[in-house]
Parts: structure tokens; sequence; C-alpha cells
């Protein structure tokens, strides 16, 4: 109903109902029905529709635009004269602004060039009446239209010409065709017009302040783009200044939002900008400043005690918006000025002689004035409780900073080494008293605070780092400076702690400045930067007064405070700094018992435990030479804390190292009760780690048991886990509940990353210690022969995690356990003694030596890898698709990630031990190319957008596997590829074929790269060359760069092209005559080209040189687009 009277002349029946509703309206309860009707607004979105009716499809008639110009006026009368000027309506208002703006929009100022001095006439009708102050009394009706007009700008505004707007290019040219025309002919009368009202206007009548207060947001809006002579003039400043005299803060407010418009305006830095902020400063600026509120916060920086003094009388509301927004005017205002100085320090007649000496000099000597002055303001500003306010002057700070010449005394720069202007202020006594009024602001903004809701604590994190680049700032004019404030603070809060240190008796202000200092110290790690990282090295600028820091934290016991942001922060310095205790060896005890008591492996604090799981194993690994002759206590110590949970985490949880796990979500045990715990899984294996790293130090220790009883320490220390992992699969292959299963089965990948990242401490060194690659084979044999118990379908909940945890196992020892590694592990009892191969047989331990496990000789470690990957290949492959209706199938995207991540396995293992693998190639590759081409035929559809993802990252990881494993091993991927070799590769021309459909560049240049490789070193077969290579992949190799989705500009495709043009220059390379003769006589005839092309293709091949052919069949290709 709606459109259809927005219609065919329909609108007016609507226009009419308000005109007339409006109209009839005699009292205030008639407005308040009026505005509240269904009919109303019924009737106004009718007339907004047709205003937003697009003009190519509803053209503008003349008899249209009378029409609604009627309306209109009369619309804005009937609301100014209604009650007799008395009505206070925020509904209407917005409604008739909102139509007032969209005819804008739709007729101005092609349609209707005159709508905005038709309205203006609406005013010269009223002011004619009398003009005598207050309005409010003496021509509220011009208020109102007043109002309304404000409305309609601010509207036009919001919709049109706010910066912040994402406008097409169409919007774009209509939004500059409004302010164009609008420039030429209608905004010097609106802005003479607010002037003259703004005159009459009294601050003391309420209404009028607001009004007041909203021509003065207006024109703010609005100067940023208007000829800025007509704010920027005697007239306008004058009323600017007489209205600055009040102390009202709604109006201070108004006239700081003017202000920032103003300045920043786009004109050039110097001496235009210069000259506008030197001549605003006097007339606005300083009375700003000197008004009673302001100067009171002014007078006063955070390090006096007095900043608290009468604050009361100003943590209004109304005044915190003021000072937000007069905080804002000062950063513009700061960061103009530093613009303004670098353009005019460019721009010294000592290297210009075109200006005037004097001249420059007064300019120079009023800008640093105000810099100075305006840096005095932000500092004060930063101080204030409402972070709101100081966040708006940190971008000016930040520049001021990088004008400060940096002080230099033989010490490294703090910068990142980009280049630096050239022109400073020299860092005086002044100006370095106030850097350290400045940082004494900046450490108690950055104090943590207590008893805050997380999200509070989420914004005061972001609020930090800002604050943060401000002492970066400091630290990079003089670095000694941020030590010396940090460790003045810190003693002073010291002597502040009770003998005690019990957190209940510490006042909140004490741990909140303790926290300030730790984390600034933690911080400066990043400020200052050390060679090689080492901030205690010798000659080290720093290195004294961060020892004394150092020394200062680590013997004052605070690692005692039960507050938590305290001991996360003494724990990360410790992690940062660890290389203080190379100097400090007998500190370093104190920390590890710190480490290992409540405090913090075992600390009650979910944070403060699971980050110090991981800083305990770096600090392990670093001094883990100091530590070794205490391995033993240290064992003891961490004995109880490293028994696994197998209890999976309910779904969605994920516990990040450092990171606590919601309370309302508990772990589900067997029972299915709360299970609390200390550690998650990922972070036990940063204790295992560290153990393994004890362990290691002590056997190569003097005083230690050698390998040998290393290899026992490992033994023990990872058979509880081996006898867990078993089990931990029959509850994952019993489980039915899908999302309990993929927890299980995460739970299962942290275990086995467990096992991982400890052995990875034993291999080391490749190969490892005979007695190491024992362990690592029984490993091997437990977490090889659990992948028996999986589901047997690829991708059940938790399958592929579980896959993915052993698959890492398996990637690590192939790494470490080469080809080479002749060690013998006896069948019979894995746990006993292993011995070199060399001793077992006389073969060396070779494959022909150790066939025969059942000898009690045993096999090399490197055959039982072998044969471990054989087979654990089904298990990995599972089943991927069925025929079998009662085998539920997963989502083709899990299935086939699942597959795909196993793929590179296969070239890192051909690149590892190349021929000697030959065998489990033959074995693995051809049903892993079986499952991923069944895979891929899998119908999808449209929808499915994350398969087809997926099935190109399949298809993709498959072709680059066979190319590595073709380059690793030329002349044995035939036999790789297995016993029906021919159709597979038929088989990978399809595949390489479906990834033009794809548009997939790199994998189909994979595929071309694997066939070049097989040009090479198998052309010279008959069988090969005529059954294969001519009638298959000459075929791919020339017509696909002529297909349109062979995009010959893209980059990854010009390759792609390099590759194919490869593949023919090889054959004809192998067989020039023979493969020239089927050119010329059999396969380009049937391409429906010329002679002409013909001869010319087959010249270029015969003649050019590789990087010539490639040249020519770019140039080839394109000549057909």
């Amino acid at each position: 109903m709606i459109d259809q009277l927005s219609s065919n002349g329909n609108w007016e029946i609507c226009a009419n109902f308000v005109l007339s509703e409006l109209e009839n309206c005699s009292s205030p309860q008639q407005i308040v029905d009026l505005q509240n009707s269904a009919a109303l607004f019924a009737c106004c979105r009718c007339i907004e529709n047709l205003l937003k009716h697009p003009i190519s499809s509803y053209p503008v008639s003349a008899t249209e635009v009378q029409k609604m110009s009627c309306f209109l006026k009369n619309w804005v009368k009937l609301y100014a004269n209604c009650l007799d000027g008395q009505i206070q309506s925020v509904i209407l208002k917005k409604k008739i602004a909102q139509s007032v703006c969209l005819s804008i929009m739709r007729y101005y100022p092609k349609n209707w060039p005159t709508l905005f001095d038709e309205f203006l006439n609406l005013f010269s009708e009223v002011s004619a009446q009398q003009m005598c102050p207050p309005l409010s009394k003496s021509n509220p009706v011009l208020l109102n239209l007043l109002d309304v007009f404000l409305e309609v700008l601010q509207e036009l505004d919001s919709m049109v010409f706010n910066r912040s707007l994402n406008l097409t290019n169409e919007q774009f040219l209509r939004t500059s065709e409004i302010k164009d025309s609008m420039r030429i002919t209608c905004l010097p009368p609106i802005v003479e017009l607010l002037a003259m009202i703004l005159k009459n206007l009294q601050v003391g009548n309420a209404r009028e302040l607001k009004l007041i207060s909203l021509c003065l947001k207006v024109v703010g809006l609005y100067v940023l783009w208007i000829d800025i002579k007509l704010v920027a003039n005697e007239q306008f400043i004058g009323i600017l200044h007489s209205l600055v005299q009040f102390t009202e803060p709604a109006v201070h407010q108004s006239i700081c939002f003017l202000l920032k418009g103003l300045v920043t305006k786009g004109m050039p830095a110097f001496p235009e900008k210069l000259s506008l902020i030197l001549g605003l400063w006097p007339q606005l600026l300083q009375p700003l400043i000197n008004a009673p509120s302001t100067g009171k916060l002014l007078r006063h920086t955070s390090s006096n005690p007095n900043l608290d003094i009468d604050r009361d009388d100003n943590n209004s509301e109304e005044f915190v918006n003021f000072l937000q927004e007069f905080s804002n005017c000062m950063g513009s205002i700061g960061y103009n000025l530093t613009i303004s100085f670098k353009e005019l320090m460019a721009s010294n007649p000592s290297a210009n002689s075109s200006h005037d000496s004097s001249t420059w000099q007064a300019a120079y000597e009023e800008c640093v004035e105000k810099l100075e002055l305006t840096l005095n303001i932000a500092i004060n500003l930063l101080a204030y409780e409402d972070n709101d306010v100081g966040l708006a002057v940190v971008m000016f700070v930040q520049d001021y900073l990088e004008l400060l010449k940096e002080k230099t005394h033989g010490k490294p720069s703090l910068s990142n080494g980009a280049a630096k202007p050239k022109m400073f202020l020299e860092l005086t006594a002044d100006r370095l008293f106030k850097l350290r009024q400045l940082l004494s602001v900046l450490m108690e903004k950055i104090e943590y605070p207590a008893e805050r809701t997380s999200e509070e604590i989420e914004d005061f994190e972001s609020d930090r780092q800002e604050y943060l680049s401000l002492v970066r700032g400091i630290a990079r004019v003089d670095g000694g400076l941020v030590l010396e404030g940090i460790q003045s603070l810190l003693q002073h809060t010291l002597l502040q702690l009770p003998p005690s240190m019990r957190v209940e008796e510490i006042e909140e202000m004490v741990l909140g400045r303790l926290e300030s200092c730790l984390y600034l110290f933690f911080a400066a790690g990043e400020f200052y930067k050390a060679p090689r990282n080492d901030h205690f090295a010798e000659g080290y600028l720093y290195s004294a007064k961060m020892g004394e820091l150092m020394t200062t934290i680590c013997c004052s016991n605070i690692s005692a405070i039960a507050y938590y942001p305290i001991q996360l922060d003494f724990f990360e310095l410790i992690g940062r700094y660890d290389k203080f205790f190379n100097s400090s060896p007998k500190l370093l005890f104190d920390v590890l018992a710190a480490f290992l008591d409540v405090r913090g492996l075992r600390n009650s604090n979910v944070k403060v435990r699971c980050r110090c799981a991981y800083l305990f194993s770096r600090l392990i690994k670093s001094h883990k030479s100091i530590f070794a002759l205490h391995t033993e206590q240290i064992l003891q110590q961490l004995e109880s804390l490293l028994p696994l949970d197998p209890t999976p985490e309910l779904p969605g949880l994920r516990n990040i190292n450092g990171f606590p796990k919601p309370p309302s979500m508990p772990l589900l045990n067997r029972a299915g009760a709360a299970s609390p715990r200390l550690f998650s899984i990922v972070e036990q294996s940063f204790l295992y780690e560290s153990c393994a790293h004890l362990i290691s130090s002590r056997s190569s220790n003097s005083e230690g048991g050698g390998v040998r009883e290393a290899a026992s320490l490992f033994a023990m220390l990872l058979q509880p886990t081996l006898l867990q992992f078993p089990q931990m699969m029959r509850l994952l292959a019993q489980e039915k509940d899908p999302d309990v299963a993929e927890a299980r089965g995460t739970v299962i990948k942290q275990t086995a990353d467990l096992i991982t990242r400890t052995t990875r401490v034993m291999s080391l060194q490749t190969p490892p210690e005979p007695e190491y690659v024992h362990i690592l084979m029984k490993i091997l044999d437990v977490l090889v022969g659990s992948l028996a118990l999986l589901p047997p379908v690829a991708g059940a909940p938790g399958r592929g995690a579980a896959c993915s945890g052993v698959r890492a196992f398996i990637h690590r020892l192939i790494g470490s356990i080469g080809p080479e590694c002749n060690v013998v592990v006896r069948s019979a009892d894995t746990s006993t003694d292993a011995a070199p191969a060399s001793s077992a047989s006389d073969g060396g331990g070779g494959e022909g030596s150790s066939s025969d496990g059942g000898d009690g000789i045993g096999r090399t470690a490197s055959d039982l890898l072998l044969l471990a990957i054989s087979t654990a290949n089904p298990h990995f492959l599972a089943v991927q698709h069925s025929n079998d209706p009662g085998l539920p199938l997963q989502d083709p995207d899990i299935r086939w990630r699942e597959l795909r991540e196993h793929i590179p396995l296969f070239s890192q293992l051909a690149l590892r031990y190349k021929d000697r693998c030959l065998p489990v190639l033959s074995e693995c590759l051809p049903p892993l190319i079986a499952s991923t081409m069944g895979a891929l035929a899998e119908p999808l559809e449209a929808a499915q957008m994350v398969a087809m993802t997926e099935r190109c990252a399949l298809r993709r990881a498959l072709l680059q596997a066979l190319q590595a494993i073709g380059q690793v091993l030329p002349q044995g991927i035939l036999i790789a590829l297995g016993s029906d070799a021919a159709n597979v590769l038929v088989s990978l021309v399809s595949l390489t074929e479906a990834c033009l459909e794809a548009e997939d560049a790199v994998g189909m240049r994979y595929g071309l790269t694997f066939f070049l490789g097989c040009i090479t070193h198998f052309a010279g077969d008959d069988t090969f060359y005529e059954n294969f290579l001519l009638p298959r992949l000459l075929p791919l190799a020339f017509l696909s760069p002529a297909r349109s989705n062979f995009r010959l500009n893209d980059a990854q495709f010009a390759l792609t092209l390099n590759e194919a043009a490869s593949c023919i220059y090889a054959l004809n390379s192998a067989r020039g005559d023979v493969f020239q003769k089927f050119l010329l006589q059999t396969f380009l005839p049937r391409q429906n080209l010329s002679q002409n092309y013909i001869e010319l293709y087959i010249t270029n091949l015969c003649t050019q040189t590789l990087s010539g052919f490639q040249t020519f069949a770019k140039n080839f290709y394109s000549s057909f687009r």
C-alpha cells in the first residue's frame, strides 16, 4: 500500500493528511497523539519513498517539484507556528528534517536550484518581527524555524557529507555536485543568518543555550569544506569570543568542536595553518584555557598530590563531555602545530634566502611557545581520570616526542632505523622536566585496575598500549630517564609493602604501582635493543641499571604477593631477561623455587599457572647446564604435576597457553562430573620438555650417569603416557557423542604432541644415540599400533586430530632417524639395550641382514620406521567413500582435509630416504592416489563453497607431492606409482587439467613440472613416448594455454605457461625429428591452425633456446586472444 501511495501522485494525499493533522493540533496532548500516530508514520514513509526513488526510473517533473516545495514550506511553517511557537516535538522535527534532506538529494540543484533560498525566505518573514532578547519570548517562531533548519543541516551531513560515509562513485559525484552548488549559492547567507541569530541568543536561557550549542556544532560540521573566510573573519570570531566568556560547559564544548574543524581544514601547514592557529589562540583558545573549571584542572599535573583537589565540581557529565571535546581540540591543534613546525624548519632562511629572517624567527618562537604550552595542557589532560580525555592527545604527544633531539652519550639507538627528520627541538632542562612529568603521569595511567569487569580490563589493556607508545617515545629521547623512573617508583613502592607480603594488607594503590613498575620494565626489553638480546652484556649502556632492577626484583620476594597481575609480570620478566642469570647464577635458584611452589606452577590462578609452564621450560632450556647437578631434586618437585588427565574438554573450550577456561565451562570426567585440574596437556607438554632438558643435560655432565642412565630416565618419564595412549584411542572409538569424540581426539593429539616435544630433546643430534633410538622405536610401535583402534571412516569426529598427532611424531622420526641409522632394535624386547647394527651381522645392518625379526637379532631402526609407515598408511587413509548406506560419511571437506594432511609425509620420506624408500612408496602411493581420485570424483553442489576450496587444496597437495617425489627419485617415480603406473599417469593428466577448470595455476604448474621430469627420464621408451606423451601429455601442454580461463596476464599463469612450453621443448629435445613430424602432419593441423602458424611454431621450437621459446609461446597464445 505504501509503495502504491508513493507513486502516481498519490503521495499528495499523504502530504495533505500530514498538514491537516498538524494544523488541527491546538494542545500539547494533541501533538503527542499525532507524533505517536501510525497513520502519520505511514504517510511520512510514503513521502520518503517518493523522494528516494531513483531519478533514472522515476524522472523529476516541474509539477512534482512545485507541489513538493509548497508542501514542505507549509509543513515547516505550520510546525514553527504551532501552539503559538511553543511546540516541542523531536519526532515531528526529525520527520520534517528527513523529508527536506531527501528533497535536497533528489531535486537540488538541477531541478530545484532555489531550494535553500526559499527556506531562508521563511526566516526573512519571521525575523521582520520583534528581535528583542530573549527570543524565546519575543519571537519563539524564529527559534522553531532555526531548530528545524539546524536539524536539516545535521541530517544532511550525516546522510550526504560526512567523511565517514562509504559512498559509491555515483554517490560521491552527487555529493560533490550538491557541495559545489551550496558553496556558490547558499552557504554565505546561511552562515550570515546563523551569525545574526547567535548575536541575539542568550546563554542564560535554557532553550537558547541549546540552540547556541547546536548552531556552533553545525558550523563545525560544515567548516571542513566551506570557504574558511565565512567563519574565520572578525565578525564571527567576535561572536565566538563573546560566547567563550561564559562558563557554560555546553557552549565551550561546541566552540571546541568548531575550532577542531577549523584547524583540521586542509591548507598549507606553513604559513597558512600556523597563522590560523596563532590568530585563534588569544581570542578563543586562551579564554578556554583560562576558564575557571579548565584552569583549575590544568594548573596541576598527576605527579602533584593536589591534582584531585576540588575535582568534585568537575565530575559532572556535562563537564566531562566538554573536557573530551577540549582534549580533541587541543590534540588536533598540537598535531597541526607539529606539522607546521616541520614545514617552518624546512623553510629556514639559512637554507632559503627567499624568506625574511626576522619574520621567520618570530614565527619560529611563537610556534615553539605554543607547542610547549600545548604539551603542558596535554600532560594535564593525560592525567585526568577519564581515559577518553587523555587518549585524544596521545597522537600529538607522540609527534612532539619525535621532534625532540635524541640525547646522545655513546648509547645505541632505540629507533627502528627509519630516517629521522633533520630538524629537532633541543632537549633543554625545562623539556627534560616535562618529560619526567609526562612519565610520572603515564606510570599512573598504566597501573592495573582493581575490581574491574572483563570488558573494562579489555579496554584498559587497549588504552595501556597507547600510553606505552608514549613511554617508548620518551625512551627514544632519553633512555636512562625511563629506567630511572621505574627504579625510583619501584624502590619507593617496595618500602610500602608489609613484611608478610599478604595481599590483604597492601593498599590497592600500592599494588597498582608495583604492577606498573614490573610491566614497564618488561616492556623496556622491547624499547632497548641490545646485542643478541642480552641487556646485561658487558659494554651495553644500560646493563648496570637493568641489572640493578633485576636484582631488586629477584631479591624482593614480591612474587609471594598473591595478586595475579604482579605474579604474572614477575615470571614474564624472568622469561624475558633470563640472560641476567648468566652473571647472577645465585639468584637463579631463588627464582626456580618461585616457579616450583605456590607462586608459580602451583599457583591458585590459572593464568599464572599455565603461563609459568611455558616460561619454566624456557628457563630450564637456557640454564640447563647450571641445573644439571640438581636434576633429581627438580624432577621430584615436578613429579606430581606430570600425570596426564585424559578427560576431554567440553566442546568450544580451548586451553591456550597462559589463558584460562571460563569457570562456567567444567571438564567432563568419566562419571560426568566436574573435574578440576592444574594444567591442560598442552601446558604439561612444556613441563615434560623441561624434564627432558634436565635429563639430557645430566647425561652430558661429568657427574651424571651418561646416556644409558638418561635413556632409562626418559623411558620412565614417558612410560605412563605410553600406557595411557592406547586407552585414549579405545575411548575415542567407543564414544557415541560427536562433540565429546572431537574433544577426545584433541586430547590424543595433545598427548602425541607432548611425546613429540619431549623426544625432540633426545634427537637433537642426527642420528640420535643408540639408547635413545630404542626408546623412539618403542614409542613408534605404541603410536602406530594404536591407530588400529581408530574409527575406520575418514572424517569421523576426533579421528583427524588423533591422526595428526601420530603423524607429527612420524614426521619428527623421519627427520632424526635417516637411512644411515643402523641401530638394531630387537623385536622380542624393545626395552633392552640397543646395539649398533655392525655388531649384529657383517652386513652392516642393512635390509638384508635385518629382514628376519624372529632370529633374535632384530631390525634396523630405519627399516622399522619404513615398516611402520607402511603399516600406518591404511589407517591414515581410512574409508573415503562407500556404497554401504549403513556407513555414515562426514562432510567432504572434513574427510578431504584429513586426507590432504597425510600427503606431505611421503614428500618428506622421499627427500630423506631417497631410493631406500621406493618399496614403501610403491606400496603406499597407489592407494593414496586412488583415495584422492575417488574423493575428487565426488559430486558437489554450487553452494558447497568450503568443500570446493578443500577439493582444490587436495588436488594441489597431491600434485605437489608427486612433483617433489619425482625430483628426488627421477628414475624411480614410475616404480613408486605402482604396477598400474600407466593408468595412474593418465589420471594425473586429468587431474592437472582439472586445475585449469578451478583456475588453480599453482596446482597445474606442479602437475606440468612432474610430467617434465617424466619426459626427461622416460622419453626414450618407445611405448611411453607413443602411448602417453604424444596422445596424452602434448594436448595438455599445448591446448591448455589456449583456453579462455588460462589468464595469460596473471603472474601465476605466466609461470605455468613456461612449464607447459618447457614440456613441449623437452619432447622436441628427446626426439626432434619424430616429434616435429608428428606436429607438422598430425597434431597441429587438427587444431585448425593455418600453415603459416604451423610453420612459425615448429621453426621457433627448433631454433630458439628454452627461454626464447617460452617468450614465443606467450606471444603465440596472446595473438589468439
